[in-house]
């Protein structure tokens, strides 16, 4: 990976005017992964992860405006977009294993820098001629408002139709229904301008963008639920705990000087003292 060549202020300055939703990117990023896609990012001597078009989204109402037709704002034709989807704490811990908890295969949760996590995709940006928005994801519409938002009656037509361009482009694909607002997402938009320029990037419909990989501060591998004490038990424990190390090992092996908190343990599930009784 080519050291990094922006600075922070640098940017900042080019970021200003693609916030969309937001006023400023946050500190950290949280995204979950299967392990077998954490290790290909890890182990690919240019540390790639992928950014998938939103036409791979399963909610249809996350994609309601994807291929519209904006002509209508003058000759308006949207560009191919490209996404990167992570969540902006861990409050719902719980829920997000369960949710990206595949049965076969273990899960990580990354942890990520996001001003060192930028700075490396705007220095792939500038090299081939992309464009990039930082998203919060926008849950204030029901069904209905999604649903009338393009007529010029809906109170929040102004807000996303008028003076119709990129960034208002990328506002219609950052929106996501009331229900979803556990998720507290964001999003990262890449738009090429030259398909040909990102062409060696793609692979089934995937654009793989290279990273610092020591943007990725931590990982944490999926909680081992309460146990008792049976033999089935014990040899879980024992399968769990060797699979830890080995999945350690080769994320450490990856990064030039890991630091101590490289590898953590979710406590989601830490044991804790019962209180048997109260006195009054």
């Amino acid at each position: 990976m080519p050291s990094i060549k922006l600075t922070e202020e640098q940017l900042q300055e080019l970021l200003s005017s693609r916030l969309v939703n937001c006023d400023s990117f946050v500190n950290t990023l949280y995204k979950y992964m299967p392990v077998g896609r954490v290790l290909e990012l890890l182990e690919h001597k240019r540390h790639k992860i992928g950014f998938v078009s939103p036409e791979k989204w399963q909610d249809p109402y996350e994609i309601k405006y994807l291929n519209t037709d904006f002509t209508a704002f003058n000759g308006y034709k949207q560009p191919q977009i490209f996404c990167f989807c992570a969540r902006k704490d861990n409050l719902n811990e719980e829920a997000s294993w369960k949710i990206y908890k595949k049965e076969n295969e273990p899960l990580l949760r990354l942890e990520i820098n996001t001003l060192r996590f930028l700075l490396s995709i705007m220095n792939f940006a500038k090299s081939n001629k992309c464009d990039i928005f930082f998203s919060r994801v926008d849950y204030r519409l029901k069904k209905e408002e999604i649903d009338n938002l393009y007529l010029p009656s809906s109170p929040y037509y102004p807000e996303y139709f008028n003076d119709f361009d990129d960034k208002k482009y990328v506002k219609t694909m950052s929106i996501k229904r009331k229900a979803f607002e556990y998720e507290n997402e964001y999003r990262i938009f890449i738009i090429p301008r030259d398909m040909e320029k990102v062409k060696r990037y793609m692979r089934k419909g995937v654009l793989l963008v290279p990273i610092d990989i020591n943007a990725i501060i931590n990982f944490t591998y999926y909680p081992l639920e309460r146990i008792d004490d049976s033999l089935m038990a014990q040899i879980k424990k024992a399968k769990y705990d060797a699979e830890c190390d080995i999945i350690r090992k080769r994320i450490e092996a990856s990064y030039p000087n890991p630091p101590d908190s490289l590898f953590i343990r979710s406590t989601l599930y830490s044991d804790v003292d019962i209180i048997e009784k109260v006195e009054v």
